[in-house]
């Protein structure tokens, strides 16, 4: 049996669900840089909703599985997921109006929320803990990927094929995503189930798992809220366009980007513990040098040793999926932790919008704040991962 498992490792555990995940982190966050654009276009400040408008439904959805039995068809909900991330995206593309456009986002992150809790699931099939791991690490790389590269192709790509262009585009890959998982799925014997669906009992509410969920929704505000601060501070400091604006948050994404994905790889995030304090400091020492008025260039050299310094938490996240203890059920531990992420992520945008709209310095404030806190769950995370 296990040679038959390892042929259908790639294409039944992790990357069918990983391209869908990137997928739906690109599409949700290439509006980053695009807000003015897309105020122009529809002559409506609604707009700058966008972010919060699709995340803050997906996080209730995702959420919402905590009530699902754990022997739910998980496969199913990743379809009607994937259909729903087709026409949500296709929609995207013709709307005329803010106001369609946010609804448009509404519904999509409702419809979209058991996507994420699905595709962490369906990752792992029962090859055994230390494999299982790898998959579910697998998924949140194409989380991340999604949201590091959205942003910044986003803005790069609008002024050569247009923002309804590159829905239209994202469509079309989502639409052939589902036609292979689709036709994967009907010659899957259907005589093989994750074995995680057959845990079942309740996820432990004491002091130890709220660090955790605390970390994790303190780690989407900041991620979410950095983009919008980016685009503000350089949008206004500098007046840089949409095309700069992009690369300016990829400057900031794919450093901390690479770091996650090298300690992982030379597992060097088992000692990352032991420099956290001093990662999460540059990041605090950037972020204040930032308020002076610096050069450009020197302050796009600071968003680099911000991305480093925060990018060094984010190994902690696999010391946190764990496959859960016997009598914990993995279903609601992935959808309650799904659906606090996108929390982060969707309350982020607001925090900060409402921060920029009274003046720079206290949304400055607030991010060194969340570097902070997270400086002070971390370690308690880091203790609490391993008892899970």
């Amino acid at each position: 049996m296990q040679p038959e498992h390892k042929k259908q490792f790639f294409p039944d555990s992790g990357i069918i669900p990983g391209i869908a995940c990137m997928l739906l982190m690109f599409q949700a966050y290439l509006v980053a840089p695009l807000l003015p654009t897309l105020a122009k276009d529809f002559d409506s400040s609604l707009v700058n909703l966008a972010i919060p408008a699709f995340a803050i439904p997906f996080a209730i959805a995702a959420a919402g599985m905590v009530f699902f039995k754990p022997a739910v068809d998980l496969r199913k909900c990743f379809l009607i997921s994937l259909v729903l991330l087709c026409v949500g995206t296709y929609l995207l593309s013709i709307t005329t109006s803010a106001s369609t456009f946010l609804l448009v986002r509404v519904l999509k992150g409702f419809g979209t929320g058991f996507m994420l809790p699905s595709a962490l699931l369906l990752a792992v099939e029962p090859y055994g803990k230390k494999r299982s791991l790898e998959h579910m690490v697998l998924i949140i790389f194409a989380l991340a990927t999604g949201m590091t590269f959205g942003p910044s192709l986003g803005g790069w790509l609008n002024g050569v094929i247009g923002w309804r262009c590159l829905y239209q585009c994202i469509t079309i890959l989502v639409a052939l995503l589902f036609l292979l998982y689709f036709l994967r799925e009907r010659k899957q014997d259907n005589g093989i189930t994750p074995f995680v669906r057959k845990v079942a009992g309740r996820i432990g509410s004491d002091w130890k798992s709220r660090y955790i969920y605390g970390f994790v929704y303190l780690t989407g505000v900041f991620h979410s809220g950095v983009f919008v601060w980016i685009s503000y501070y350089f949008t206004t400091q500098y007046g840089l366009d949409e095309f700069h604006i992009a690369t300016d948050l990829f400057i900031f994404g794919l450093p901390g980007f690479v770091v996650t994905i090298l300690m992982y790889r030379y597992q060097l995030d088992k000692k990352v513990i032991t420099i956290l304090y001093f990662a999460l400091g540059l990041t605090i020492a950037g972020l204040a040098v930032l308020m002076g008025n610096l050069p450009l260039w020197l302050a796009e050299c600071l968003l680099s040793i911000i991305s480093v310094g925060f990018g060094c938490s984010q190994p902690l996240f696999i010391g946190i999926l764990k496959l859960p203890a016997r009598g914990v059920s993995a279903l609601r531990l992935v959808a309650k932790g799904s659906g606090i992420l996108f929390a982060g992520y969707g309350t982020g945008p607001l925090i900060m919008s409402a921060l920029l709209n009274v003046n720079l310095g206290g949304a400055m404030v607030l991010l060194i704040l969340l570097v902070l806190a997270l400086a002070y769950i971390s370690p308690r995370v880091w203790v609490a991962s391993r008892l899970l």
